[in-house]
Order: structure tokens, then C-alpha cells, then sequence
């Protein structure tokens, strides 16, 4: 059971145990397997869901030591191709991916000691209160993850100096400690890192950043997204890694891309990053901010609603920096001199 444990969880403790009883050395591997790495970057993060979700379905029942030996170094290798690549884009989706996969195998019928056993390898400080079928950590341990704005103490069942989970909420939990492990910078500069890593990562990022391999928008006529005000580069960054928005986030951010000159598809596109993504929802209220013609709130606005992410001194995000504002103007113009 080892071997199909750590090809399941390759970011466990066990997987790390088992590459240093191998007595493999990540920067002088054998250079098939930064290829493999690479080719695993490019192909497998950018895949669909469902796409995903039947990879992990095929390493279910893999008992091999080889096949588990090749993933067990493939996750560490790509995390050091990572840090060469240096494109947050990428390495958000890397860590989505995880996510899910550990999701996809957590959710699955597995005996109570190995839930235990992976949970408590991703929060040690995790205990089981069994008269209630529930778990927690005391208080001052959870604070010490300093975990997103999903896992504040608001939302949190706090009781005696300890934070309850459910069985759901705990793998909820596990989930945003793992990506918060996986994004930890790499304690390596990239002249630490042998010729070869150079090249592969040098290389992966030309690639996808020729191809647009995650919708990055490129559009002439739009500000380029690190001028973005940090409000809605905040928003953007969130929604390019995949993760859950609020509300008013999802509102106000659709706004702010339709009054920068984002149409329908180019907004509803972006919005497909969601992993709570509807269409007929999505398109719907984008189409009803296209129709009403909402303009971007001021700052006071975006304070009230919890949106504000700096001390900018201005009143309106726009303010912070220069855009063509007549672009959309100019569209719906030609528009209907066509018509």
C-alpha cells in the first residue's frame, strides 16, 4: 500500500522519506526526468477538470514501485522547474492541481487510518474529538497557518479555545494548507540551479507564454494587467489560480474588466477560472452589467465592501492608472454605422 499511497500524495511525508531512501539528488537527476517534468507542466495543468479527474482515477489502483518512484520525483522536479520559470500563472495552476488531486483521493473510500494519517501529515497539530465526531485545533496553532479570507475566525466553529471541523470542512481546511505549502518560495536562487533546469525552464515559459497556454489577456487597447489598481489585480490573481470570489467580488471585478473594454466572451472567458463556475449564471449577470452599463465603484465603495487591499490616496481606482476610456465608445460606434 506504500507505493500507491505516495503516488497518491507525492507532497506527503512519506513521499519525501521515500526519495531520501533512494538517495536521489533533485538537482542532479537524471535529465529524462525534468523532460517528463516539463512535459507534465505543459500538458497535464492546463487540462479540464473532468480531464484531471480521470488521470487520478487511473492511478487508483497502481501498486508499483517504478510508477510510483517516477511521480514521487516528477512533483519536486516540476516544483524546481517552477521556481527557474518564474510566472505565478503557472505556478497557481500547479498548485490547484494538487488540490484537486488531493481532494479526489481524500473524498474516496479510504480506510480511517490513512485519512488520519495524510491529515495529520498536512496539520500535525490535528486532533479527533471522538465523542462528537469531530475535529480541531486549539486556537493559536490554527492562526499560525494564516490561511485566506475563507478561513477566517468568523466563519470558524470556536469553542473552548479550539476550532471544530466537520469531516468536509476538514478536507476544505487541508486543501488551503497544502497550496499555501506548495506556493512556499524555494529557498534557491537560479544560479543554484544546474544548466540544464535553465534551459527546460527558460524554454517552458517562452512556450507558454507564446501560445497564452491560461488566457492571460493580451488584447491591445487594455491596460496590461500589472497596472491594474491592487484592488482589482488582487481579484485578478485569485481568479487566474482558480479560486472561489465572493459576491461582490465577482460583481465588481466584471465591472471593472467591462469598463476597461472587455466584452461579453473576453469576460465570461476569464470567469471560466472559477471552480464554482456556472455559464447560464455567469453570462447572465455579466449581460445585465453590459446592459445597465455599471461604472466602477469609488474607493469609499470598494472600503465599505471589503475590497480595499491598499492605501492608494486617491478617490477613484481609476485614478491610479491611464487607459483608452473611449475604446468601447469607439466599438459600439462602428457598430452601428455597420447596422
Amino acid at each position: 500500500m506504500l507505493y500507491n499511497y505516495i503516488l497518491r500524495y507525492p507532497f506527503s511525508q512519506k513521499a519525501k522519506d521515500f526519495l531520501k531512501e533512494k538517495n536521489i539528488d533533485l538537482l542532479s537527476i537524471d535529465p529524462e526526468i525534468i523532460k517528463k517534468s516539463a512535459a507534465f507542466l505543459l500538458k497535464n495543468l492546463p487540462l479540464s477538470n473532468q480531464s484531471k479527474e480521470k488521470q487520478f482515477h487511473s492511478l487508483l489502483k497502481i501498486e508499483d514501485e517504478r510508477i510510483s518512484l517516477l511521480f514521487v520525483t516528477i512533483y519536486p522536479v516540476s516544483r524546481l522547474l517552477l521556481k527557474v520559470i518564474d510566472y505565478n500563472p503557472l505556478y497557481q495552476q500547479f498548485a490547484l492541481y494538487f488540490q484537486k488531486q488531493f481532494k479526489y483521493f481524500i473524498t474516496k473510500p479510504v480506510n480511517s487510518e490513512e485519512f488520519l494519517e495524510i491529515s495529520k501529515d498536512l496539520c500535525k497539530e490535528l486532533s479527533i474529538d471522538t465523542d462528537n465526531n469531530k475535529y480541531y485545533i486549539n486556537l493559536i496553532d490554527y492562526l499560525s497557518y494564516e490561511l485566506s479570507e475563507e478561513h477566517k475566525l468568523q466563519y470558524a466553529n470556536l469553542e473552548d479555545g479550539k476550532v471544530y471541523f466537520s469531516k468536509a470542512e476538514l478536507v476544505e481546511l487541508l486543501s488551503a494548507i497544502l497550496k499555501k505549502r506548495i506556493l512556499k518560495n524555494i529557498d534557491l536562487e537560479k544560479e543554484d540551479f544546474p544548466k540544464l533546469f535553465l534551459d527546460y525552464g527558460n524554454a517552458i515559459k517562452e512556450k507558454i507564454l507564446k501560445e497564452n497556454t491560461f488566457n492571460t489577456p493580451t488584447a491591445i487597447n487594455k491596460p496590461p494587467i500589472n497596472t491594474y489598481p491592487p484592488c482589482f489585480l488582487k481579484m485578478h490573481k485569485k481568479l487566474m489560480a482558480g479560486e472561489r470570489l465572493t459576491h461582490i467580488e465577482n460583481f465588481t471585478f466584471a465591472v471593472f474588466l467591462f469598463n476597461i473594454g472587455y466584452n461579453y466572451d473576453e469576460i465570461l472567458d476569464l470567469f471560466k477560472n472559477l471552480p464554482n463556475f456556472d455559464e447560464k449564471i455567469a453570462g447572465y449577470q455579466i449581460q445585465k452589467i453590459i446592459e445597465k452599463k455599471y461604472s466602477v465603484p469609488s474607493c469609499d465603495t470598494l472600503k465599505s465592501n471589503g475590497l480595499c487591499v491598499n492605501e492608494c490616496n486617491v478617490k477613484h481606482p481609476f485614478q491610479l492608472f491611464k487607459f483608452n476610456k473611449n475604446v468601447n465608445k469607439d466599438k459600439d460606434n462602428k457598430e452601428v454605422e455597420k447596422k
